[in-house]
């Protein structure tokens, strides 16, 4: 079915994106290579990383969440990411190459799971299609 692969594929945005920001906060503390250490960023990242694990959580907890759950969680991620790369380019954040490139992608996959989360079908609308919650 159509709405269950939408569902899922926010499912996998939210998961994805959490575990993204997992791992730049382990490059962070120092896993697996040493060199790229930063408080405020293995902080920083924990936190969104989280904010988007609990996102995931919620959706799986009740599929009819999904839609609002991804565009709040995915657009407040956005705009820590936003923050992120500011305090980059104001020279309160690190400069390697890794942190560039990880805020370009991470940047265009929030971009892309937000739209995603923005174009599905709501709940209240599947309910008009005389689907029932039991569909999910």
């Amino acid at each position: 079915m159509q709405i269950d692969r939408q569902v899922q594929r926010i499912q996998v945005f939210l998961l994805a994106e959490g575990l993204a920001f997992s791992l730049a906060a382990l490059l962070h503390v120092g896993l697996p290579t040493e060199g790229y250490e930063q408080r405020e960023a293995i902080i920083f990242e924990s936190m969104l990383g989280g904010f988007l694990f609990l996102g995931y959580l919620v959706t799986r907890f009740n599929p009819s969440w999904t839609r609002r759950t991804g565009i709040a969680i995915q657009g407040m991620a956005l705009l820590g990411t936003v923050i992120g790369r500011f305090s980059i380019i104001t020279g309160h954040g690190s400069w390697t190459i890794v942190d560039l490139v990880f805020y370009r992608a991470i940047t265009a996959v929030l971009l892309w799971g937000l739209v995603l989360a923005i174009i599905a079908p709501t709940f209240n609308a599947l309910g008009s299609q005389g689907m029932s919650r039991s569909d999910w």
